[in-house]
């Protein structure tokens, strides 16, 4: 058969007419595109987490955040913030085990003027304010004070978000709610704004966790 050049000509402009549409349908059905955590069925985390991480408020990205007078030590009664990620340790928390499944988070500063009082944990009051504090005994010898408890709750696993067209690297992250044992969960407030203990059903309830094991 002869070759044609104008059929082809016609054919390859029809092909390219059709590009911008096929396209279009590949971002409308996720075709090449990584999906965020939030369309993503979880999967479920059966045990609690421990070790040393990062949490980080699901609804704004922003990272919990000790509140050190110079950022490298945290006073009894520092803030405790959601900022940017800064890869400073401000932003490390080491969860420890307390008393059955609850934990203590404690801040990877140290204690202000190396005081010798102990480390500084999370902590909070009967009004829902929440702060750090140097950690304070128990009813029992490997148990926490009931101010200092929390207990990571709803936990289910996400695979890492990766930017469009990234390779994603088959790490995953845990989304978790964090109940104080007085009732209530830790709430995100926004940018520079003190955590508090409010309601469950709000969605700065909702944290990621990284670098913590189970």
């Amino acid at each position: 058969m002869p070759y044609r050049p104008a059929l082809a000509a016609t054919k390859a402009t029809a092909a390219l007419a059709l590009l911008p549409c096929l396209l279009v349908a590949g971002l409308a059905t996720g075709v090449g595109v990584s999906p965020s955590p939030d369309d993503l069925p979880p999967r479920a985390v059966p045990r609690t987490l421990r070790g040393l991480g990062n949490l980080t408020a699901g609804r704004s990205g922003l990272r919990m955040t000790a509140f050190g007078a110079d950022a490298s030590h945290a006073a009894d009664g520092a803030a405790v913030t959601a900022m940017p990620e800064n890869a400073e340790e401000n932003q490390e928390w080491l969860v420890r085990p307390a008393t059955g499944d609850e934990l203590v988070l404690q801040s990877l500063l140290p204690s202000a003027g190396d005081d010798g009082t102990g480390p500084v944990v999370l902590t909070t009051d009967p009004d829902g304010s929440v702060y750090l504090a140097h950690e304070r005994a128990g009813s029992s010898p490997e148990g926490a004070s009931p101010e200092q408890s929390w207990t990571f709750a709803d936990l289910s696993a996400l695979p890492r978000w990766t930017a469009p067209g990234a390779v994603p690297d088959g790490r995953s992250t845990t989304r978790l709610r964090i109940h104080a044992h007085r009732g209530g969960c830790l709430v995100e407030q926004g940018y520079g704004e003190r955590l508090a203990v409010g309601g469950c059903d709000d969605p700065g309830a909702w944290w990621t966790a990284e670098g913590l094991t189970t």
